[in-house]
C-alpha cells in the first residue's frame, strides 16, 4: 500500500509540475493566480512540508539570481525587461518536484546531477524562446554554453542544500 501512495505522490507531482510549466508557457502572466494554487497543490503532494518549504525559500533566490544573470547579461529577452512574476512562481514549482520527480537526478554523484540538469535545462528555454515567450538575446551557440553553465553551478548548490535538508531523513 506504502508503494502505491509513493508513486501516486510521484505521479500527481510530476503532472501538477507539467501543468504549471505550460500555464506559464501558454498565459504567462496571465496564469500567475493558477501557477500559484498549482504550487500549494504541489507542497500538498509532499511529504515533510517543512523541509520543504526550507528547501523553496534557500533554492528560490539561487534561481532568481540565475534569472536576473540571464536578463542583465543579455542572453535572455523578457518582453517587459525585467523578470516576470510567473517565472520566479515557475522556479517555486520546480524546486517544489526536487524531493519527489527530480529525486533521481538529485541523488546522483553531484557532479553527475549538475552536469545532467546543465545540459538539459537550456532546452527548455530554447525551446520556450521559439514560441515567443522571450527572445534569446546572443547567438544560440553563445548561449547554450553559457546559460548552461550558469545552470550548472545554481544546480551544484541546489544539490548541496538538498543533500544537506534531505540526507540525513
Amino acid at each position: 500500500m506504502f508503494r502505491h501512495n509513493a508513486l501516486a505522490r510521484l505521479i500527481t507531482n510530476f503532472i501538477l509540475f507539467q501543468a504549471c510549466w505550460f500555464l506559464a508557457f501558454f498565459y504567462q502572466g496571465q496564469a500567475l493566480v493558477m501557477m500559484l494554487v498549482v504550487c500549494l497543490l504541489l507542497l500538498l503532494t509532499l511529504t515533510n512540508k517543512v523541509r520543504q518549504i526550507y528547501l523553496l525559500l534557500l533554492c528560490l533566490p539561487l534561481g532568481v539570481a540565475l534569472e536576473l544573470v540571464a536578463v542583465y547579461s543579455g542572453l535572455i529577452i523578457h518582453p517587459h525587461q525585467m523578470l516576470p512574476l510567473w517565472l520566479v512562481v515557475l522556479w517555486g514549482a520546480l524546486i517544489l518536484t526536487f524531493d519527489s520527480s527530480l529525486k533521481a537526478l538529485l541523488t546522483l554523484p553531484w557532479k553527475l546531477g549538475a552536469v545532467i540538469l546543465g545540459g538539459l535545462a537550456p532546452l527548455s528555454y530554447v525551446f520556450a524562446s521559439n514560441f515567443g515567450v522571450f527572445e534569446i538575446g546572443v547567438p544560440l551557440y553563445r548561449f547554450y554554453p553559457t546559460f548552461g553553465a550558469l545552470w550548472l553551478v545554481c544546480t551544484l548548490f541546489i544539490i548541496i542544500i538538498y543533500d544537506w535538508l534531505f540526507a540525513k531523513s
